[in-house]
């Protein structure tokens, strides 16, 4: 299967979705190509990890995404708003043409060990509130400096509005993927998630990434973050 390739700083999972602003010419055509009448791409495109002229590493993993809504604006510029449909191994790239194409493979979804992944959901769902609490605490104090009390009531109840509880699916596979996209951790790591074979690893490399990171910003630590990490790509 050959689809355009659109490289970003930014790791896109199965069932998530990524909002766009295109402005780039080469991949403000590849957008009229994806949405044109009987277009062969049917809005399909793929995301990876990386920059647009970087070589991809053996054994390089990306994901479809799907455009469920676009906006053209009157410069031609597009706001964009794709959803992850599936992993894919990514082969040659031709960057002969206005955009670059990519051979792809699709990957197998499975849960893996289902026993084990069936054990690992109440625990990461656990480990996912011990979380998304120690984030609120850990806003709500750095934003509290030098501030009075009352602004510091109206940081936390934002908090409450913005960080609510999270309810896992019960699909463990959908899990590891939701879990995946709320993690606010390196893109080096996040790609590790992506390539992870199946649900129950995921789900077991989540787990200790959740612990991990709550227990960094308990004591008012930020996790390391990799040169690779802070790159940057104009779309």
């Amino acid at each position: 299967m050959r689809l355009p390739f659109f490289p970003l700083h930014v790791v896109l999972f199965p069932h998530l979705p990524l909002p766009l602003h295109i402005f780039e010419e080469r991949y403000r055509a590849m957008t009229r190509d994806l949405l044109a009448d009987g277009s062969p791409y049917a809005g399909r495109f793929v995301v990876s990890n990386g920059g647009d002229d970087e070589p991809l590493p053996a054994g390089a993993v990306g994901t479809v995404a799907e455009v469920r809504r676009a906006e053209r604006f009157a410069d031609g510029r597009w706001a964009l708003v794709v959803v992850g449909a599936e992993r894919v191994a990514l082969g040659t790239v031709d960057r002969s043409g206005p955009y670059a194409l990519v051979e792809v493979e699709p990957l197998p979804e499975t849960i893996g060990d289902a026993k084990a992944a069936g054990e690992l959901l109440p625990q990461v769902q656990a480990a996912l509130d011990a979380y998304l609490d120690t984030v609120k605490r850990f806003v709500a104090s750095t934003a509290s400096v030098g501030r009075d009390s009352h602004e510091t009531t109206d940081v936390a109840a934002s908090l409450d509005q913005v960080l609510k509880p999270i309810r896992l699916p019960d699909d463990p596979l959908a899990a590891s993927y939701a879990v995946a996209g709320v993690l606010q951790i390196e893109l080096s790591r996040k790609q590790q998630l992506l390539e992870l074979p199946d649900g129950a690893s995921r789900l077991q490399s989540e787990l200790s990434l959740l612990r991990r990171e709550a227990r960094l910003l308990a004591d008012g630590a930020m996790p390391p973050i990799s040169r690779d990490d802070l790159t940057y790509h104009p779309n």
